[in-house]
């Protein structure tokens, strides 16, 4: 809707140039709101006729401002002909207006609490507008006299002046100030996890690095299986050829060992290559072994970052907090950190120990546990040659039989000094032994079958005890070798390479992508905070001296700080749309900058001229408004009266005392509005319908026609003056 006042040079001026131009101003519009003083209607006709001859103006309500004489000749107040069929005319005094209740009683004292300022703003309202076209359309000469209550759900300018500065520094705070609502921010961290957590984390079938890995796992498990046949009996009894394949297997898995570490080796410092350098590209280490790296999804990616910035804003974190931890989680994942070197003392042994396992150490029975079979040779001897009736024949079992063991025993251990030690010790001990059973035979007599028994028992303790002595010489060899470690290890290789593949690799598109979201993120944030910080340092001192109290701040508080953060919002919704597109991403800050400009201008401008109530276009969530609507509609007594006013209702009527003679009371029409966030009160005996508005104000206005003998449409024949 356009307002064209011609009290003023810049609408005569505009007006003038009407025909010229053919209003492109106007647009679509077809209201036109005209305020004009009286005494120059009939000087400014040409201007109507030009008005009236545009093709989108369908309507014109013509304010005409100024006293009328009706002492005078004839009407007196002429109404453009121009105008007739499109445009209707409010007439209003020069006066403040005076209280009357639109009937036969003569206007009460005082003055009038409603201006043409008030009508003005009422309509302005579309629908306001076309109600009064309406109704003044059907009365005598269309034309009439309008009486106002008005009442505005407002908030003090210095108010909001004080919450909106309170809620700049909130947003760029720093520091201490800050602290309390920058803390580490989830969600952000949250959309980082996301996109780290890749959707494969083993190796390829088949491939040079599974095949290396399943074979060393293989031959390991082997190597373990072997070692457990050898500490059996077949072990005992196999001489050499049992420690020969052991020995094979042993060697089987070092080199195994040694060749995942090879090949898992190359493969991660591959990673870290291709990741911080580009080279060998990804198809290489794909063949290798690896998978594929999962896909990005940019639409996702973009409406997860925007999520998580609109509820760490709303949510109270400061701008700053916002782009120091989006810059430093971009600069984390953009930065080729190394696994494989700062993993590499986890698996900085394992060439070590695969070389254990190619030449283990030799299998030792001396001191141990021969040492401690020699208890039991000297037992064994002793009870076998003390026997009765047998003499020294127990003897000549004895002695060999434990030859025979000692040399299962040490039949693979190396030949040097220690096996002269272990069967002059078996001498010795079998000697001793025999020696004491023969000077100091049994003093009870028994059969031969008996002792003959018993001598069996002794050779089965001698063999068993043979046995847990070899058990413990595999178990210590076991233990001297380094195949429990050498597992560990390659179990800790592979799992560097899941992990490694699951981290760094297959997200490694995603993770790249999302650092230079977050980057360009940053920049933007930075641009609002640069701009924010400006807006505060050119408010004045005296802005920031107010205190406000009570559930009214309260509401003006959230409402300014949600359209703060739509704004920041809409800076970024470029980068968000940037990131959804695939394309290259390029941190322009200058033209976040730019438009962060351009969206405070705006938005002070919506602030100063359509006021707080009205939404913003850049702001789509109407909650925070509702709410302090609700608060401030609360606190406006009047409103519910307002909404019961009729025609014969006190209000103010806008033109002088003296004038009500010239009104016709019984005709009067009346238009209740209301804003369109006010919750209606039951209305008992007022308007049946209640125009819904954008504004802030509810209101009654009403329509009194003019008496016929007091309006006279004035004719000009000779059209538009040249």
């Amino acid at each position: 809707m356009m307002t064209l006042d011609l009290r003023t040079p810049e609408g005569q001026a505009y007006a003038q140039n009407l025909q010229r131009r053919n209003a492109p101003e106007l647009g679509p519009s077809s209201r036109v709101l005209v305020v004009d003083t009286t005494d120059a209607l009939s000087e400014h006709h040409v201007y109507f006729e030009r008005l009236a001859r545009l093709p989108q103006v369908t309507g014109v309500v013509l304010v005409a401002v100024g006293g009328i004489d009706p002492t005078g000749d004839g009407p007196t107040l002429r109404t453009p002909s121009a105008l007739a069929g499109v445009g209707v005319t409010l007439w209003v005094g020069d006066g403040p207006g005076v209280p009357w209740e639109g009937g036969s009683q003569r206007p009460g004292a005082g003055r009038g609490e409603s201006t043409v300022d008030d009508l003005l703003a009422a309509l302005r309202f579309p629908k306001v507008f076309d109600r009064v076209f309406a109704d003044v359309g059907v009365m005598p000469h269309q034309a009439a006299n309008p009486g106002l209550a008005v009442d505005y759900a407002t908030v003090e300018p210095g108010m909001m002046r004080a919450l909106k500065l309170r809620a700049l520094r909130q947003l760029v705070a720093t520091g201490v100030a800050a602290r309390l609502h920058d803390r580490e921010s989830t969600e952000l961290t949250s959309v980082v996890r996301s996109a780290t957590e890749g959707d494969a984390t083993s190796v390829r079938q088949g491939s040079p690095l599974h095949e290396a890995m399943a074979t060393a796992q293989r031959e390991l498990q082997a190597a373990a299986r072997s070692i457990e046949r050898w500490r059996s009996w077949r072990g005992l009894f196999g001489l050499t050829k049992a420690h020969r394949v052991v020995l094979d297997r042993l060697s089987a898995a070092g080199d195994a060992l040694l060749r995942h570490h090879r090949v898992a080796r190359r493969a991660l410092e591959d990673v870290d290559s291709s990741l911080g350098e580009g080279y060998p590209p990804p198809s290489e280490l794909v063949e290798q072994g690896l998978p594929t790296p999962a896909p990005v999804n940019s639409e996702e990616m973009a409406e997860s970052v925007r999520k998580a910035v609109t509820t760490e804003l709303i949510g109270g974190r400061t701008l700053p907090g916002i782009a120091e931890q989006a810059r430093r989680l971009g600069n984390q994942l953009g930065a080729a950190r190394s696994l494989a070197v700062t993993e590499q003392d986890s698996a900085a042994d394992l060439e070590t120990w695969a070389r254990g396992l190619i030449s283990p150490p030799p299998v030792k029975v001396w001191p141990a546990p021969v040492a401690h079979l020699l208890p039991v040779m000297v037992l064994t001897c002793l009870l076998g040659t003390a026997l009765p009736g047998l003499g020294a024949w127990p003897l000549l079992l004895m002695i060999p039989l434990w030859t025979g063991l000692i040399a299962l025993l040490s039949v693979n251990s190396p030949v040097d000094i220690d096996l002269g030690l272990i069967y002059g010790a078996m001498a010795f001990a079998s000697a001793v032994g025999a020696a004491i059973g023969l000077r100091y035979p049994a003093g009870f007599s028994f059969e031969t079958l008996v002792s003959a028994g018993i001598l069996v028992l002794l050779v089965s303790v001698s063999v068993v005890s043979s046995y847990l002595a070899w058990r413990s010489v595999v178990d210590r060899w076991r233990d001297a070798i380094p195949l429990r470690k050498a597992v560990n290890a390659n179990k800790r290789l592979s799992e560097q390479v899941s992990r490694t593949i699951e981290q760094r690799w297959s997200p490694a598109d995603r993770v790249r992508r999302l650092a230079d979201s977050l980057l360009v993120v940053a920049g933007g944030v930075d641009a609002v905070v640069e701009v924010f910080t400006d807006v505060i340092e050119h408010v004045k001192d005296s802005d920031s001296e107010h205190t406000f109290g009570g559930d009214r701040s309260a509401g003006l508080a959230e409402v300014l700080h949600h359209d703060l953060v739509a704004i920041t919002l809409e800076v970024l919704r470029p980068s968000f749309d940037a990131i959804a597109s695939r394309m290259p991403l390029s941190g322009d800050s200058h033209r976040s900058l730019l438009r962060a400009q351009e969206l405070v201008a705006d938005y002070n401008d919506h602030l100063e001229h359509s006021g707080l109530r009205e939404l913003p276009a850049f702001v789509t969530d109407e909650g925070p408004r509702r709410r302090l609507a609700a608060t401030l509609w609360q606190s406006s007594a009047s409103s519910r009266r307002i909404l019961q006013l009729t025609e014969r209702s006190r209000m103010t009527q806008l033109c002088a005392a003296e004038d009500v003679r010239l009104l016709q009371a019984d005709g009067a029409r009346l238009v209740h509005f209301a804003s369109a966030d006010m919750d209606l009160p039951p209305i008992d005996g007022g308007s049946d319908e209640v125009i819904r508005t954008k504004g802030d104000a509810v209101g009654a206005l009403r329509l009194t026609p003019i008496l016929a003998r007091y309006v006279q449409r004035e004719v000009h024949a000779q059209g538009e003056a040249q």
